[in-house]
């Protein structure tokens, strides 16, 4: 389906008014869009009505007067669940930015494709109140058609990412990110309990910390560079200089009486390579035991 002929209600329907679809709705509500929600529990889709959203009950007449249909609910389950039961689709559009793996991405659009509805695969990696600003970051993959149908509403909620390829391409990219978000912000956490407890000024730790970040980022192409050409080389720094900080700072944090776990799987991970003969590589080198 490369254009939409049909004559709706709607331009779109949420389907799940949890922090997140709520706040989709909102957005798309307050830059002019005719919008409804359905929720299994009705009273969150109808919370949304003071922001000019339309909650409706009944899933299988929303869908019929909707355009273009988002769903985002918990699981893959919770999706089907909601429109599994829907009677008949005529063209609409269906946005999926439910989080799960690839393989249910790619699962979700063969289902789809047996009524004849084209999936847009979305991923979110920002926060409910970074809809609608510079701060938001959505993904999404699947058919260009599909696409180009919905860019001018989806681009409404903010920067939004066209990836070309594979239907679960967005559903990777966040599969492979949240390892990366979360034990960093995890980490975080691990290191601002130990430095609050040793009454480090905060201004001190933030300042220090937005200079590992801000070097972080500039770190990241170097480590897809050394994966992609499997140079682990160093001359800047050795896995084992990493390792042996690891250790210096699981012994604070011990004196401390703090368990250190974040870190402490970190030590892990570097023993591992350090047992593969592989200290005086880089940091990167650990990627040959994960």
């Amino acid at each position: 389906m490369t254009e939409n002929t049909r004559s709706a209600t709607f331009d779109v329907l949420i389907v799940g008014c949890g922090f997140m679809g709520s706040a989709l709705a909102r957005r798309l509500a307050e830059q002019g869009l005719r919008v409804a929600a359905w929720n299994r529990t009705s009273a969150r889709a109808e919370a949304l009505s003071r922001y000019g959203v339309t909650p409706l009950h009944d899933i299988d007449a929303a869908v019929k007067e909707s355009d273009i249909v988002v769903a985002i609910t918990a699981t893959y389950d919770h999706v089907y669940a909601a429109i599994g039961d829907v009677t008949s689709w005529d063209g609409q559009l269906l946005v999926n930015l439910t989080s799960g793996r690839p393989d249910e991405s790619d699962a979700f659009a063969d289902w789809a494709a047996q009524y004849g509805v084209d999936v847009l695969d979305g991923s979110i990696l920002n926060y409910p109140r970074q809809v609608g600003t510079a701060e938001a970051y959505f993904m999404y993959s699947g058919p260009p058609s599909a696409w180009q149908r919905a860019e001018s509403v989806l681009t409404l909620l903010g920067p939004s990412h066209y990836i070309p390829g594979a239907q679960s391409v967005s559903s990777d990219l966040l599969q492979g990110l949240c390892a990366f978000l979360i034990p960093a912000l995890s980490s975080f956490v691990e290191a601002a309990t130990y430095l609050q407890r040793r009454k480090v000024p905060t201004e001190q730790l933030l300042h220090a910390a937005g200079y590992l970040a801000e070097s972080l980022q500039r770190t990241l192409p170097e480590v897809v560079q050394a994966l992609d050409t499997g140079d682990l080389a160093s001359d800047q720094a050795s896995l084992e200089t990493f390792a042996e900080s690891v250790e210096g700072s699981l012994a604070a944090f011990a004196a401390e009486g703090l368990n250190g776990r974040i870190l402490r799987a970190t030590g892990d991970a570097l023993d591992a390579a350090r047992a593969q003969g592989l200290g005086e590589l880089s940091l990167y080198a650990q990627t040959t035991v994960m």
